[in-house]
């Protein structure tokens, strides 16, 4: 789901994402961004906590949904009636055995009949929320039934379907005009757990299943649904359009929009594969279809939309191919979000169709990855989704931009999370189940979430990383995923890693908070060597009571002066710790890249003093420091100590060369390295030297 950054229902909100580095197109400043509600009553609240408490597994597993809307009614009556019709043949294997009950979720629908594999049912019950079945026969596991629901909906006071009439007022657009529906419009809208409101069925995140939409409209109207459309049947009055995929789908990715739509197409190509081509299928109001002006002030869906293949592009060299078989999106107002990522027809708000929404289109086709084709496997989980969606954001902006810009965008992301201290008390993991889609709290699941996947990707590099993120993707592809299997998954595929990935993952997602710096820094002349030694000191200053005390970090220290930058990674695992440094150069300052790592800290005046402490330094030999091009390095160390860690960088701090050395003996190979200065950064049992090497 899109970011939530409103506090209050209906408001003008504009994205102040570093506005004056950006362009123009990332600018949010279209009419009333209806993103998801910030607050909630205490009604939802008690709602929410009960449901989320039921996040357990069935003793079924759903395989399908074959599902009936007849919305005509709802479509066309006058005065406007909140009721519809429909029918959800559900077809369910069983996992547990002596099975003599099973049970659907289902708020405030009538039931006018259940059957199973075609046999009347009479001795079922329903109340507070559930429809339980009696079964005649007993059933074990491997049994496979169908059980078919005949209902009605009758709204309007619930959730899970929306219904709007035509011409009615939603708000002010950006010159002061009000804003109306253009037609009637009625749509589903079901995360986390609304589902249950509009259809029958086994409504949590860990049962995907596939799923058979067909739905009835009034002529003129056009509804869509998840997957293709396969076939349309149409009489003199009514059209019913017939949806459906392959793709398991879990049912708060389940969704309908109907209205007089109209439609329009292009095609994606992967440019190394033209042949293969995914149909991108939009779906607007007519007045809103294109428009010769292409500012954010006119509803312009050609325009708008027009980046669609392009990030479809990026995420599929970044991540893994398009997984699915085609992917819509449509415009929807009223709608109290920005856009929401059903399986491959996100909704998004009207707004958006004026332009400068690039962020929340990449935002959304992200989820298609990370969200859709693997699912958090219950809401706890859900900071895989909305935190890799985020982070996929930069991804984008990476693309466009730069790696400079990928990281402005993570810091921006950090700095909403970072401002509100209080969060310092809440982890990521384990958020009060009622407040995980609530402002402020959301900035955990969103942003700081976003952090756990940018923080990796530093840390492993991205040689390391991206492939095995991509394996991670496809290993869980159409299933579930929780924090312990992606732990696991990297924990199987990293073979070292600076910081251990236990104590990184228990940091940054199950403790709270984040790591406050205090630096001080000291340099002094070595003459014999005819460089400057650099002691530089940390501190975590975030309290016990409020934070996690200590977080193990790989930590980018950079040194600066007005000609010269050098950045050199370090792993911080004491609460104070000192850090030796040999440089050619001498800096006047020092502080801690806060774009790579999510902490806060001060900048730190270099004192020059006349000799600084050297006790501490290691029996490290490092010969020859004057190489020629496609020369060796030898590292030794002389006392026996244990060589951990060798990573060589640039003169601007680009990490070369990474490696962890199996004996006390190293050689480092410079071959295919430019002319220039590097740093070689040597880790000794649990300590850290660097040493200056000029390559000819």
């Amino acid at each position: 789901m899109k970011k939530i950054v409103s506090i209050f229902l209906l408001l003008f909100i504009s994205f102040n994402v570093l506005q004056s580095q950006y362009p123009q197109f990332l600018l949010e400043n279209g009419d009333f961004f209806e993103y998801k509600r910030s607050l909630i009553s205490n009604y939802e609240l008690s709602k929410y906590q009960k449901l989320f408490n039921s996040n357990t597994h069935r003793n079924y597993d759903v395989l399908s949904y074959d599902l009936l809307l007849d919305w005509t009614e709802a479509l066309s009556s006058e005065p406007i009636k909140f009721e519809f019709l429909g029918r959800n043949k559900i077809t369910i294997q069983i996992t547990e055995p002596n099975i003599n009950k099973i049970e659907f979720d289902a708020i405030n629908l009538l039931i006018n009949s259940v059957s199973i594999n075609n046999i009347s049912v009479s001795s079922y019950n329903y109340k507070q929320g559930l429809l339980s079945i009696s079964l005649e026969n007993t059933l074990n596991i491997g049994d496979t039934i169908e059980v078919f629901v005949d209902y009605k909906f009758v709204g309007p006071d619930t959730l899970g379907f929306y219904l709007f009439p035509k011409d009615m007022p939603v708000g002010y657009g950006p010159s002061g005009e009000m804003v109306y529906t253009q037609e009637r419009i009625a749509y589903t809208m079901s995360e986390p757990e609304d589902a249950r409101y509009w259809m029958p069925c086994n409504d949590r995140p860990n049962d995907k299943a596939r799923a058979n939409i067909s739905i009835k409209v009034p002529k003129g109207f056009l509804a869509v649904s998840n997957g293709l459309l396969i076939n349309v049947e149409e009489n003199e009055e009514n059209v019913t359009y017939h949806w459906a995929d392959t793709a398991l789908i879990p049912t708060y990715l389940m969704a309908v929009a109907a209205s007089k739509y109209v439609s329009y197409n292009e095609w994606f190509k992967y440019s190394d594969n033209p042949s293969d081509s995914i149909e991108l299928v939009y779906y607007v109001w007519e007045n809103d279809l294109e428009n010769e002006i292409t500012d954010w002030t006119v509803y312009n869906a050609k325009n708008a939309f027009k980046p669609t293949a392009k990030i479809m592009q990026i995420y599929s060299d970044a991540f893994i191919p398009y997984p699915f078989r085609k992917y819509g999106q449509v415009a929807i107002q009223p709608f109290y979000f920005g856009g929401m990522e059903h399986q491959t027809i996100t909704f998004v708000n009207r707004s958006w169709l004026r332009g400068r929404n690039e962020s929340g289109i990449a935002h959304e086709m992200a989820h298609q990855w990370i969200g859709d084709l693997v699912s958090c496997e219950d809401w706890s989980n859900i900071w895989f989704n909305e935190g890799g969606a985020t982070w996929s954001e930069a991804i984008w902006a990476e693309d466009w931009g730069g790696y400079e810009t990928y990281l402005n965008y993570m810091n921006s992301v950090g700095n909403q999370y970072r401002s509100r201290k209080f969060l310092m008390t809440v982890p990521i993991y384990g958020i009060p189940n009622q407040y995980l889609f609530a402002f402020p709290y959301s900035l955990l699941v969103y942003n700081k979430a976003s952090w756990v996947y940018h923080q990796l990707r530093i840390m492993l590099g991205d040689n390391v990383f991206f492939p095995i993120f991509r394996n991670l993707l496809k290993k869980f592809a159409f299933s579930n995923i929780n924090i312990e299997k992606f732990q696991q998954h990297f924990e199987d595929e990293v073979i070292s890693s600076p910081v251990p990935l236990d104590i990184f993952f228990d940091q940054w997602l199950k403790k709270p908070g984040h790591p406050i710096y205090q630096l001080s820094a000291d340099a002094g002349f070595l003459p014999e060597q005819n460089n400057y030694s650099i002691k530089v000191n940390l501190k975590q200053t975030q309290s016990s009571q409020n934070a996690h005390s200590l977080f193990v970090t790989y930590l980018p220290i950079v040194f600066f002066n007005k000609d010269t930058v050098a950045e050199i990674f370090v792993v911080n695992d004491q609460i104070e710790q000192s850090f030796t440094f040999n440089l050619d150069f001498l800096p006047d300052s020092v502080y801690i890249d806060t774009r790579k790592v999510l902490a806060e800290s001060n900048k730190a005046k270099v004192n020059l003093v006349t000799s600084i402490d050297n006790n501490n330094r290691l029996n490290v030999g490092v010969y020859p420091t004057i190489v020629e091009k496609n020369g060796f390095v030898t590292i030794i160390s002389i006392d026996n100590s244990h060589l951990q860690l060798i990573e060589l960088y640039n003169s601007v701090g680009e990490k070369v060369i990474k490696d962890c050395p199996e004996k006390n003996f190293y050689q480092l190979s410079l071959r295919n390295l430019s002319s220039g200065i590097y740093y070689a950064v040597i880790y000794v049992d649990n300590n850290c030297i660097t040493q200056k090497i000029i390559v000819q």
